[in-house]
């Protein structure tokens, strides 16, 4: 070129900038021959180039060179040629100015303003022949003259299959597919464009390039391209999408998707005039994303629907579809509408799934009042369909507050039908519903079927067991485990307490006070494994308190009782068990006088060998516990005798041996008077202290003066202590010279030796036997060896070996 550009504005306010390209003599080059001839400054070179390649003309064959006024006009049109949309009108002008034939020229106008491209087909400043000047001006065009109305009358002529057939395939080339070719001559072809371009949405109509002629489609790089009539068209077949639009029918075309053909037929039936309106009102619920008719389907059936027109129900469900993700971006009131008209054009099609998604477009829309409808219908269907057996719909959680209402109360009468209550299976559905809709059944049905239901099913259950459906009742709604606890414990205990053990009890088993506390305890009861009783007891008495607080019918009226006592220690308890009883028991909880009475049995029984410290400690925790004062009277006799016996008795153990026996027969006197329990122990206590003294002479001088009592209860402590793997070796020594030294009359002593001493030694090993003889003092050592030989048995004896050894 021979001065420089620049480049220019895509959308220039100004107007169109111009080009004019032809053959001849005087043009931007400055040179002869092809070139622009003139152009408005600044137009980019590229884009110049572009327009070069894009505009190139040749004459049909079928015609002659010559006969130029019959040659076709192209009017082309390319959304994008350099960067920018350019509209251009290419006619056959005949020899350029040195007589070669062929020369054409091409007037384009480039930017975005304006009418529709294939408008200005015709339009009057179209020029057709060079000018001087190489500066062009900007050209300001206002509407062309294939408008929308008489593009309208044009079309009335023409059969809608097929124009929505051309619609159809003129939007697939848009989007990729195929381009159209048009065997028609270009004015025809002109008009076919216009149509298509004011049916198609503005923005696809600002995409569609398009060409009246071309002589080689292959060529021509556009969506739409006009081929003159006879010209041989086979060997496009199969690229491009070939029609005779005045011989040809809609069954030719190919079938677009069935969304894309339902918007065709709705615009052609629009038609070209109001297709604009339509689209304006279309852009209300546009998300600026759509492109192809497939795209517009649903926002165009929206559109349509809004608007009070007819629907087909596919297209119904169409919009249904589209409206989860549209109600985002849509106003309110919008969203509303659309609901509203979905529900008027016949809600008895919507199926539960439809119904629960509406319901959820309502909720983002706010509007109370299509929620409300929605809601209603969405209930009523729901809980129709749980009465009649089949599955809930899926719902959403439910906002309008006379729907909530409404809704509870059905619920109540489902469950309390007097003509028959739900089967459990069919509850389980119900209140999972009910939980997915935000609705809390009243608690007042939950607890009556519970009590009036559940419970009977529970006690008629083979092996204990609950069926899926009660346990998962039970297991999720806390009204209805009160309620069936409430009925099941008029059981009788033994039948509740095998429903307690068993899975049916563990049902109940994480309340915390209310109608199931006799199961609990009875659980506790029946499956606990003893291994810390106490925690037991204490547990127990827990799950009384909170049941008695709550009202549970069943529960004992004392947090603590006998029977309780029985069920945990077992019968027959000793002081241990008392004792330990005692020592979990805090102030505060209800004790039964029952549950001093056992205690107090364990206190005033003398406790087998070897319990002798556990009575004493019981005593002790009686003397200073919260709870001593309500034991009885007897028991509390036993407690005031022993303090008194053994005080004298600490006397006697402060003094040590040498003045213990005189100290002892205080004791002595006092015996006879006190409780046998406490006189008992008391022996035993002198027992134990005469069996630790080392001097055998007071020993026995204790021996032989105690009573009878004294003396045996030493003679069973001292067997006791002899006994067993790992016998006492001193204390059978210390014996030993007692026995010596008792008394002449052999009475005491003999008592010792053959019912302590000689079946203690008979069981012995010859260790034990040597282990007695070194703590003997030297000078008794033989005579203990004298002694093992006069006490041993028959042949065969034991003992019979020692005989004459030094041991």
């Amino acid at each position: 070129m021979t001065r420089p550009s620049q480049i220019r504005p895509k959308d220039t306010p100004m107007g169109y900038a111009q080009l004019y390209y032809t053959s001849c003599e005087r043009g931007l080059s400055g040179y002869a021959g092809y070139q622009f001839n003139a152009a408005t400054p600044g137009v980019d070179p590229r884009v110049l180039r572009e327009v070069e390649r894009f505009t190139v003309y040749e004459p049909p064959r079928t015609l002659a060179p010559d006969r130029v006024e019959e040659h076709p006009v192209n009017l082309c049109y390319s959304p994008d040629l350099g960067g920018v949309p350019v509209l251009s009108r290419v006619v056959s002008c005949g020899d350029d100015p040195s007589g070669r034939p062929g020369n054409y020229f091409v007037h384009s106008l480039v930017g975005a303003c304006g009418p529709l491209p294939a408008e200005l087909w015709g339009a009057d400043f179209w020029v057709s022949a060079p000018v001087a000047a190489p500066d062009l001006p900007d050209l300001r065009v206002g509407g062309g003259p294939l408008d929308r109305s008489r593009t309208h009358a044009w079309l009335h002529r023409r059969p809608p299959e097929l124009v929505a057939a051309l619609l159809a395939a003129a939007d697939g080339a848009v989007g990729g597919g195929r381009p159209l070719v048009l065997v028609a001559g270009s004015e025809a072809v002109a008009h076919w464009v216009a149509a298509l371009a004011h049916l198609l949405p503005p923005g696809r109509a600002r995409a569609l390039s398009f060409a009246t002629y071309s002589a080689d489609p292959d060529e021509t790089p556009v969506h739409v391209v006009g081929v003159a009539p006879g010209t041989d068209t086979d060997t496009l077949r199969g690229r491009f999408t070939v029609v005779d639009p005045e011989s040809a029918s809609a069954d030719t075309l190919p079938r677009p998707s069935a969304e894309a053909w339902a918007v065709a037929t709705r615009l052609v039936r629009t038609g070209p005039v109001k297709a604009a309106d339509l689209w304006r009102a279309c852009a209300r619920h546009a998300s600026g994303r759509e492109s192809s008719l497939s795209d517009w389907y649903p926002v165009l059936a929206a559109t349509a629907l809004r608007g009070g027109a007819e629907q087909d129900p596919q297209e119904v469900r169409a919009v249904r579809a589209w409206l989860a993700e549209a109600v985002e971006r849509l106003a309110p009131a919008d969203t509303a509408a659309l609901v509203s008209r979905i529900l008027d054009t016949g809600s008895s099609e919507l199926d539960d799934r439809a119904l629960a998604d509406l319901q959820k477009v309502a909720h983002r829309a706010g509007s109370a009042q299509v929620t409300e409808r929605l809601e209603r219908m969405l209930a009523r269907r729901s809980l129709d369909a749980v009465a009649a057996g089949t599955a809930a719909p899926p719902v959403a959680p439910m906002r309008s507050e006379p729907v909530r209402t409404a809704v509870r109360g059905r619920i109540s009468a489902l469950l309390e039908d007097t003509r028959g209550p739900l089967r459990p299976e069919r509850v389980v559905e119900l209140l999972d519903w009910a939980r997915a809709g935000g609705l809390v059944p009243p608690a007042v049905s939950l607890e009556r079927y519970g009590r009036d239901t559940v419970a009977p099913l529970l006690a008629a259950a083979p092996g204990a067991v609950p069926s899926p459906a009660v346990a998962a009742l039970l297991g999720t709604h806390p009204e209805m485990r009160r309620g069936a606890a409430e009925r099941l414990c008029a059981l009788p205990r033994e039948r509740l307490a095998v429903l307690a053990a068993g899975p049916a009890g563990a049902l109940f088993s994480g309340d915390r006070g209310g109608s199931g506390a006799l199961l609990r305890e009875l659980r506790l009861l029946d499956t606990d494994d003893r291994s810390d009783p106490v925690r037991l007891l204490a547990a127990v008495m827990a799950v009384r308190g909170e049941g008695r607080a709550a009202g549970a019918p069943g529960i004992a009226g004392h947090d603590l009782d006998a029977d309780l006592l029985v069920r945990v220690w077992g019968p027959g308890h000793g002081p241990r068990a008392a004792l330990l009883t005692l020592r979990g028991l805090r102030p505060g909880p209800r004790v039964c006088p029952g549950a001093g009475e056992w205690v107090a049995r364990a206190l005033v029984a003398v406790p087998p060998p070897g319990g002798e410290r556990d009575w004493h400690e019981l005593v002790e925790e009686v003397s200073r516990h919260w709870m001593g004062d309500r034991l009885p009277e007897e028991a509390l006799g036993v407690v005031g005798d022993w303090a008194m016996v053994a005080s004298q008795l600490a006397e006697v153990r402060r003094s040590g041996t040498e003045h213990g026996p005189r100290l002892l027969e205080p004791v002595y006197r006092v015996l006879p008077g006190v409780h046998p329990a406490a006189a008992e122990m008391a022996r035993r206590t002198v027992a134990d202290l005469l069996l630790n003294w080392d001097d055998p002479l007071r020993v026995a001088e204790a021996l032989r003066e105690c009573p009878d009592g004294v003396f045996s209860a030493y003679r069973s402590a001292a067997a006791v202590r002899l006994e067993g793997e790992n016998p006492d070796t001193g204390t059978a020594a210390r014996v030993y010279r007692v026995a010596r030294l008792v008394g002449e009359d052999g009475g005491r002593a003999l008592s010792l030796e053959r019912e302590v001493l000689s079946p203690a030694l008979a069981t012995w090993r010859r260790r034990h036997v040597a282990g007695v003889r070194r703590k003997l003092p030297r000078e008794e050592a033989a005579g203990f060896d004298t002694w093992v030989q006069e006490w041993r048995a028959p042949s065969g004896h034991l003992f019979s070996r020692w005989v004459g050894r030094r041991v």
